[in-house]
């Protein structure tokens, strides 16, 4: 049985928002805006991406060490990974000033060979992929699609011409957008317990030791479950302050308040 506490997030527009959907040829929309069953939404990876990135910035500027690169020695336990297979060239230069680890979390990592470290010793899992998800590890926090019953609004971006001054020929591109004043709601959820895995928030999981060394970070963890839902969750949804594109624009300002 799955133990669950919920809160209610209600995500604000200050700006023009834009999160851009799939074209539909048969809709005669250019540039939409997402969608679900003709509903305007946040679409739930697009929120717990923003979320992700929150909760690495806290790590680094916390617990890493800026002049030295390096991680403050009681808290190497909180260096976040990068959760993809391919890292770009400006990732990779994160790496190596070890502000992230070099090895993505993921679970079971076996002795010989692990597909991503190639190496013998398993690795731990970092404290955003606790909360987040691993690869082949749910994580304890769901993110919602967040929802608003309102119409798409449509403007046009267009070129000028550099020697005319006039709209370069061609260039006139519709696209949608949410106005600002708009909110959009949903419900988070945290899973407390399951009771058949025997996983508990807060408290490191039960993983096969040989195959990982699991959530060191909470081994000697102080905070609470609520603590760590209020510094960890709750505060870094509240910090996120722009999402979707455009931002350069005048696109994306948000407030997001949670309710529990």
């Amino acid at each position: 049985m799955l133990i669950i506490k919920r809160f209610k997030v209600e995500l604000e527009t200050l700006e023009p928002l834009r999160i851009g959907g799939v074209e539909d040829p048969l809709s005669g929309i250019h540039n939409p805006i997402a969608t679900v069953g003709n509903r305007v939404c946040i679409p739930g990876p697009t929120l717990k991406g923003a979320l992700r990135n929150e909760i690495e910035n806290y790590l680094i500027d916390n617990f890493y060490d800026k002049n030295n690169k390096t991680w403050k020695p009681d808290k190497l336990h909180f260096q976040p990974c990068i959760p993809t297979t391919q890292f770009s060239p400006d990732e990779e230069n994160l790496i190596r000033d070890n502000k992230y680890k070099e090895i993505v979390c993921h679970y079971p990592c076996y002795k010989r060979p692990c597909p991503l470290r190639g190496e013998g010793e398993p690795h731990e899992i970092c404290p955003v992929c606790y909360f987040m998800g691993a690869m082949g590890l749910i994580g304890f926090v769901r993110i919602p699609f967040l929802f608003a019953d309102i119409s798409a609004n449509e403007l046009y971006a267009s070129r000028i011409d550099r020697a005319t001054k006039t709209v370069a020929e061609g260039t006139n591109r519709p696209y949608q957008l949410v106005p600002d004043g708009t909110k959009f709601i949903g419900e988070l959820q945290i899973i407390m317990e399951d009771t058949v895995l025997g996983w508990k928030f807060g408290e490191p999981r039960p993983l096969l030791k040989n195959e990982t060394k699991g959530d060191k970070w909470l081994e000697e963890n102080s905070s609470t479950p609520e603590q760590l839902i209020n510094t960890f969750i709750i505060e870094r949804l509240r910090a996120i302050k722009f999402l979707g594109g455009y931002k350069s624009k005048g696109f994306g300002q948000i407030k997001i308040e949670i309710t529990g």
